[in-house]
């Protein structure tokens, strides 16, 4: 159950020199006026100056780079922007963070210091300390003076890194605007969380310590332990991992931000200054267009008098024909039924596959934690075993994209079968043969998987068993761990029949349950297929095989 080791190649991470203090200053002075895009691109300057390693850089005060990065999901800088300056604050602040990051690297950066969650510290209702109840601040913790820096940012709103994770995730599916955004602040902050991790795992390599305090001031271990200790903890952040939008994630994980989702004001009165208007060649700009707006709210205004309605007889509803409500029902009933075949066939339920990655890569990132400290954070067999409570009951397009090796790239190949043989364990039907045997092999999935169907009847469980196996097969094959032979084929064969039988006990009577069964046996049918598809054409071959 190891995850793989990455060893790619060191990065040169230049040296980190701190901002001379006019300079300080300067950009302090720019976001106190609101000139967001001034102080950014002054601090962009500043960091691509001399940019042959080992140059030392001036890197960002750590409060700078925590603005830029509430600059890039707040909805005042973006979905409700009134100003290109606020606008431009966003695209420009991901520029400055990703400098940061390639060039001094996450440790000399000081993005441990910059994206510190400070929810728990201060009022949530944007309610500042008084200045005597403060403790004495150092350069790299005294705030700026503006709301964004403080109360509104991202770090003070956010309880901790998993409710930020589970509202963005909550958003990916029911919330699209609003997740072009949290996706964006994901994504930077994974990069940030695996390169920080990286850097430090080589200073630990390094370092003979065995107590690891290298990789417990990483940030993925803080996001981890500050928040309450225990099984609940770990539970709550696969659920943070795994919200989907559903009642209980979106009142778990509630909007980040004041009125996130109010839209934006619409100006609906046009500046007749900027049109133009020449009365001479009958140019008026919008000034007829005004006038018969007027005149039809005011006709508007009459028709809501009650004087004006008192006069007219009232005009009365119209019954329906005979048959018309029936038609209505049978067309909801339709449109139900359609969603849920739908849904079979597609991974919104979960966001879309952009999402699906992001979430693979937080589910890697706590492996890699499990398996260097397991002491002090869950054994790595532990933290499968909650993959698999989180994945188990999933939709079927969602299980796929994440157990199939070639869809989403965060697994490794030795992750990858671990969670499915997990997987398989939890679903296999009882009938099938218990094995010591720790690692996965040609001749355990022979012997404990193949020839068998799931523990229930239901085709999902089935279908699911099934790519389970066309998953394992493959990363057998990739590995150089199997060969097909005549013992696989028939294990293949019989395991194909045996689950389609089972699952043909099922039986559902309501129409949308109907059709919705039949495009899970659909996918029953089609995994079978290229499971003989697998063993016939594709997989290597053995010596004894037809």
């Amino acid at each position: 159950m190891a995850v793989a080791d990455e060893e790619a190649s060191s990065p040169l991470y230049r040296p980190a020199r701190t901002l001379p203090f006019e300079l300080i200053q300067h950009v302090g002075i720019f976001f106190e006026e609101k000139l967001y895009t001034q102080a950014l691109n002054l601090l962009l300057n500043i960091i691509t100056t001399g940019t042959i390693p080992p140059t030392p850089v001036y890197v960002p005060l750590p409060q700078h780079l925590a603005l830029a990065a509430t600059f890039l999901v707040h909805p005042s800088t973006t979905t409700r922007a009134k100003t290109a300056e606020q606008e431009e604050a966003s695209n420009v602040s991901l520029r400055l963070l990703r400098l940061a990051n390639t060039i001094a690297g996450p440790v000399s950066a000081k993005l441990g210091i910059a994206f510190s969650f400070t929810h728990f510290e201060a009022s949530r209702h944007g309610r500042r300390r008084r200045a005597d109840d403060e403790q004495p601040q150092d350069d790299d913790t005294k705030p700026l003076n503006l709301d964004l820096a403080q109360s509104a940012s991202v770090w003070s709103r956010a309880e901790d890194f998993w409710h930020a994770v589970g509202w963005a995730f909550n958003c990916s599916v029911l919330h699209r605007e609003r997740w072009e955004r949290w996706q964006i602040w994901l994504e930077y902050m994974c990069e940030v969380l695996e390169d920080d991790w990286n850097e430090r795992k080589r200073m630990s390599d390094r370092n003979t310590n065995i107590d690891h305090k290298v990789l417990k001031d990483s940030l993925i271990f803080r996001y981890i332990t500050e928040t309450t200790a225990g099984y609940g903890r770990n539970r709550r952040i696969l659920r943070a991992i795994f919200a989907d939008g559903g009642s209980t994630s979106v009142n778990e994980f509630r909007e980040v931000f004041h009125h996130e989702l109010k839209k934006p004001k619409q100006d609906k009165n046009t500046k007749k200054r900027e049109v133009q208007v020449n009365i001479d060649e009958d140019q008026y700009g919008d000034y007829l267009t005004d006038d018969d707006d007027d005149s039809s709210d005011n006709n508007n205004n009459k028709k809501n008098d009650p004087d004006t309605v008192s006069k007219r007889p009232a005009r009365q509803t119209k019954r329906p024909r005979r048959g018309t409500r029936a038609k209505d029902a049978k067309s909801a009933d339709a449109v139900d039924t359609t969603s849920t075949v739908y849904a079979l066939s597609d991974v919104s339920s979960h966001g879309g596959f952009q999402s699906l990655a992001l979430r693979q890569r937080l589910l890697h990132l706590l492996s890699g934690v499990a398996e260097a400290l397991p002491d002090d954070f869950i054994s790595l067999e532990e933290l499968y075993h909650l993959f698999v409570e989180n994945i188990r009951h999933l939709p079927l397009p969602v299980f796929q994209a994440l157990v199939t090796p070639s869809t989403l790239p965060y697994f490794s190949s030795e992750a990858c079968t671990t969670l499915c043989e997990c997987l398989l364990f939890r679903i296999r039907e009882s009938a099938a043969p218990d094995t010591d045997e720790e690692y996965l092999s040609q001749a355990k999935l022979e012997e404990c998987f193949l020839p068998y169907a799931a523990s229930t009847n239901s085709v999902v469980d089935n279908t699911k068993m099934s790519i389970l196996l066309e998953a394992l097969l493959i990363l057998l094959a990739n590995s150089d761990m199997l060969k097909v032979t005549t013992d696989l084929q028939e294990a293949v064969e019989e395991g194909i029949q045996r689950r389609a039988e089972k699952a043909q006990t099922e039986t559902k009577k309501s129409v949308s349950a109907r059709k919705s069964e039949d495009a899970e046996w659909c996918w029953l049918q089609e995994s079978g297929e290229r499971l003989r598809f697998l063993v016939e054409e594709v997989l290597p071959r053995g010596e004894d095989s037809d």
